[in-house]
């Protein structure tokens, strides 16, 4: 998918697409980085349903030199559909810590529509059906993350002129890669979203920041001006209760079968077998 091609020079928002390499000029487009990002907004707006295969790794480090390191890893894929707001998601987490090195992955399944949540429980091998007080805490959350393809972008087009912007035969290929302050508030923005209604004081923990590292990898298809694949790197330190963290995430996310959902049913059995909490 041309993901290694790195361009020389920084995209101002009225240039065009420096063309990767091996890319046939008569597949190029004009197509102004300021006019794609209007323009995939605007596709992205009209996305009512999708699939996302994602997965993420993190290497989290607490305390000083000889802290302790812990080492999760997501792997997840989901259907989901915006209006209404509902999704079907199955993955499986591992988490590696001093003294958990043995444990197993953890299966998780969910589906999540209007009528209420479902997730199943692996240890109790069950269906449980979550209380209601949890349906807006998490739609809140939801809205603000991945289902929110058009928010992400107006995040990042702010940044525009820090990108790198290239083009293949079939896709547009979009690159930030940057640190320093001024992605505190993208940074904020991404912590607001994973949060949700958590009460913790983002601005406090953003205040003993560092940011080292943001990196950015989008590719934009060039028929329906939407994301196929997102890769992002964020490599931060922090402060939280005193204690010094520094975390790396890396998340892969490739998002397909656009507008090819109709609806998440939530299968009788698991309705008639859940367990209410």
């Amino acid at each position: 998918m041309g993901a290694g091609v790195l361009a020389a020079t920084m995209a101002g928002c009225g240039e065009t697409a420096e063309p990767a390499d091996n890319t046939d000029s008569s597949e190029t487009s004009d197509l102004t980085l300021e006019e794609l990002f209007a323009k995939t907004s605007a596709a992205s707006e009209e996305a009512n349903s999708f699939h996302m295969d994602m997965v993420t790794n993190q290497t989290m480090v607490m305390g000083a030199a000889e802290g302790m390191n812990m080492d999760m890893k997501i792997d997840m894929s989901m259907d989901m559909t915006l209006d209404p707001l509902a999704f079907y998601q199955k993955g499986q987490s591992t988490f590696v810590s001093e003294g958990m090195e043995d444990m197993p992955a953890m299966e998780t399944e969910m589906y999540y529509t209007p009528e209420g949540i479902y997730s199943y429980d692996p240890m109790m091998d069950a269906w449980l059906k979550m209380p209601a007080g949890e349906m807006e805490e998490l739609e809140a959350m939801m809205e603000q993350q991945s289902g929110d393809l058009s928010g992400q972008l107006e995040q990042l087009e702010a940044f525009q002129d820090d990108f790198t912007f290239e083009q293949s035969g079939d896709e547009f290929i979009l690159t930030l890669d940057a640190a320093g302050e001024e992605y505190e508030k993208l940074i904020s923005e991404q912590m607001d979203q994973v949060m949700g209604d958590i009460d913790i004081n983002a601005q406090e923990i953003l205040n003993g920041m560092t940011i080292n590292r943001i990196y950015y990898e989008i590719f934009i298809d060039k028929e329906t001006l939407l994301p196929n694949t997102m890769n992002i790197i964020m490599d931060f330190d922090m402060e939280m209760e005193g204690e010094s963290v520094s975390i790396l995430s890396d998340i892969q996310a490739e998002y397909s079968n656009y507008n090819g959902i109709d609806a998440i049913t939530v299968p009788a059995e698991v309705i008639e077998n859940a367990e209410e909490i």
